[in-house]
């Protein structure tokens, strides 16, 4: 049986974003398969090293927010927004 432990429902999206690392000045596309307000479930482009903190935009989501990564499985990335 599958337990729902998150705080927020997540809704789907398959909406694109875009991360910026603090630590760099550019940007790297993303896939949003999932979205709340207080995280979201997304893929990157093979190849992309996602730093544990960086800053996500997703226009059409409204989320303009600095994130940190909770879990990976390869390209795909959990995240919560921070505070």
């Amino acid at each position: 049986m599958f337990v729902e432990r998150r705080a927020a429902v997540r809704r789907d999206a398959l909406v694109f974003g875009r991360l910026f690392f603090h630590e760099a000045p550019q940007m790297h596309d993303c896939l949003v398969w999932t979205a709340s307000e207080l995280g979201a479930l997304i893929e990157v482009e093979p190849g992309i090293d996602v730093p544990d903190r960086f800053h996500a935009v997703i226009p059409s989501l409204g989320i303009d927010r600095d994130a940190m990564i909770v879990w990976r499985d390869g390209r795909r990335i959990g995240v919560a927004y921070i505070r």
